[in-house]
């Protein structure tokens, strides 16, 4: 018969520094995805990826601070999510809820308003510093890749990446100060409904 003591021994000679690290910080490691992603549906997923690369890894070779290993191998997990989604944008249709993309009962109120909208945003683009427009359009207008824009402008991937994110986040914030929450009262309906 094993005692309890003997099998507590027994399951530590099986546990690995890596192991340990992602059983102490789990909860933490959940945390610091969710802020780089915003979806929580893919948290799970990006946190369980990021184990099993690093746990290749210690395999092949020692970890000297596995939980900062865990953690930089979490974030380039979540990063390369993100730059799959944004270079795919498609391949997640399937998972929109029809009614929000097709309304029905689409006025011409409706149209003016969706109209004004694209005019702002439109100025919203035209007010962006010179190099992000010219980064945002080249992505947005002309569908270069990350990569490619990169190479174009003789700038890194990250500092692309940077502009990308700086005007989408200022277009958004323009349009919303200019428009507030008004949305075609058909959106608004759909949504209700969903509630």
């Amino acid at each position: 018969m094993i005692t309890k003591a003997k099998a507590d021994k027994s399951a530590d000679k099986k546990s690995t520094p890596l192991l340990a690290a992602y059983e102490q910080h789990l909860n933490a490691l959940k945390r610091y995805v969710m802020r780089i992603i915003h979806a929580e549906n893919d948290v799970e997923d990006v946190v369980q990826e990021a184990f099993m690369r690093a746990y290749k890894s210690e395999i092949e070779g020692d970890i000297r601070q596995p939980k900062s290993y865990l953690f930089r191998v979490a974030k380039h997990v979540a990063l390369n999510q993100i730059r799959q989604k944004v270079n795919r944008p498609t391949d997640f249709l399937e998972d929109c809820d029809p009614a929000s993309v097709l309304v029905e009962s689409w006025t011409m109120e409706d149209e003016v308003l969706a109209q004004e909208r694209l005019g702002i945003h439109c100025m919203a683009v035209a007010a962006l510093p010179p190099r992000r427009r010219k980064v945002y359009l080249m992505r947005k207008v002309y569908g270069m890749s990350q990569k490619s824009i990169a190479e174009s402008l003789g700038i890194t991937v990250s500092t692309v990446e940077a502009h990308l994110a700086k005007a989408f986040k200022e277009c958004h914030l323009h349009v919303k100060a200019r428009f507030g929450d008004s949305q075609p009262e058909s959106v608004r309906q759909s949504k209700e409904g969903r509630l």
